[in-house]
This record gives C-alpha cells, sequence and structure tokens, in this order.
C-alpha cells in the first residue's frame, strides 16, 4: 500500500490524501457529531416538555383550589422575605435577590436543580399568588442544574 501510494503522481498523492482527509471527517461527523447534536437536540425538547406540563400542573392545581391558597396581602410577610424562605424550603439557594417596589423582586440562581427551581415556582404561585413575570435560564455544567434570573411579582 505504501509503495502503490508513493508510485502515484504528486498531484495524484495530494488528491488520495485529501480524499482521505474527507472520508474521515465525514465518518467522524456521521459516526460521532451528528448523533451527539441529535441526542442534545432530543433533550432540549424532552426539558422543554416537562417545563409546560409543570407549569399547566400548576395552573391546574391552582384553579382546582379555587385559588383561594394565597394569604391576604396584610397578613402577608414581605415579598423578600416570602420568597427566601421558599426557597430555602425547596432546597435553593438564591445569592442575588433585588427588590422592585412592594410587589416584585428579581432573582438571581446559580447551579440551583432544575426540578427544586420548578416545584419552587409553582408553589409560589398556587400557595402565594406570586407569578413568574420574565424568566431567563441558562444550563449549568452539571446535567439537571440551571443558571438564571426570574422577575417575580405578587397578584
Amino acid at each position: 500500500m505504501k509503495s502503490w501510494f508513493y508510485g502515484l503522481q504528486p498531484r495524484e498523492r495530494f488528491i488520495v490524501g485529501g480524499g482521505g482527509v474527507l472520508a474521515l471527517i465525514l465518518a467522524l461527523w456521521l459516526g460521532v457529531l451528528r448523533p451527539l447534536h441529535n441526542e442534545t437536540v432530543d433533550l432540549r425538547d424532552a426539558v422543554a416538555t416537562k417545563q409546560r406540563l409543570l407549569l399547566n400542573l400548576g395552573r391546574v392545581e391552582g384553579s382546582r383550589l379555587g385559588g383561594t391558597t394565597a394569604t391576604k396581602q396584610e397578613d402577608a410577610p414581605t415579598l423578600y422575605v416570602l420568597v427566601s424562605n421558599t426557597a430555602q424550603q425547596h432546597g435553593l439557594t438564591l445569592p442575588r435577590t433585588r427588590p422592585d417596589g412592594t410587589d416584585g423582586i428579581n432573582v438571581t440562581f446559580q447551579n440551583a436543580s432544575f426540578d427544586a427551581l420548578l416545584g419552587w415556582l409553582v408553589s409560589l404561585e398556587t400557595e402565594h399568588a406570586v407569578a413568574v413575570e420574565s424568566a431567563s435560564f441558562s444550563t449549568a455544567r452539571q446535567p439537571g442544574l440551571v443558571n438564571g434570573q426570574l422577575f417575580l411579582r405578587r397578584s
């Protein structure tokens, strides 16, 4: 094989070598990178579906209870205290929280369990009438953990 290759003209060796490199790149793409990409897309779709299901479950549970689980505004703790206490109950640490008026709060979290975070948000919505007004999530280095920011508002 080696003698055959070196018996070729320099231009032919270049073409055969280039074809070999292209074949190797194609095999790497089809055998490794494409399946990894497809699996990543499938996992992102599954996470999005589970998020929608969990939020719908929270809405159904809240409507089933008739929305009477929220406490009266005058008896309720401040939104900052409520968010901090309920986050701790769900095993979440919030490195930064910044009140925004009397009925809003900006929350930043890092390496939070996605499942615990959603459970906490459903609890805030159904038990305390605190809704998510805006949210921004990004994946953390470990599976199941997320980073992000939330803007919560008491209704």
